[in-house]
Order: structure tokens, then C-alpha cells, then sequence
């Protein structure tokens, strides 16, 4: 299975299309895996807390 490449006359405006959703795709994965890391620490931070206050 070969894919064609040639856009024609709307490769100006196809290419960039294409580009600016990976890029935004890119973007929202890596917030996601940040934002989760954060939470994550946060979460272990206050589990810490409760730990210390329950001894």
C-alpha cells in the first residue's frame, strides 16, 4: 500500500494544516504527562502529611 504525497494546488494550505495539528497533538500530550506529574507529586506530598500527623 503506497500513499500519495502530492497535495496538488492545496499543498499550501494542506501541509501546514497538517503540521499545526501534530504540533497541537504534540502539546497536549506532553501538558497531559506534566500536569499528571504534577498531581502525582502533590498527591504523595499530602499522603506524606497524613502519614507524619497520624504517628
Amino acid at each position: 500500500m503506497s500513499f500519495d504525497f502530492d497535495a496538488g494546488k492545496y499543498a499550501i494550505y494542506l501541509w501546514p494544516a497538517f503540521a499545526i495539528s501534530a504540533a497541537a497533538f504534540a502539546w497536549m500530550i506532553a501538558d497531559s504527562l506534566l500536569t499528571t506529574r504534577r498531581w502525582k507529586r502533590e498527591a504523595e506530598r499530602l499522603q506524606a502529611e497524613l502519614d507524619e500527623a497520624g504517628e
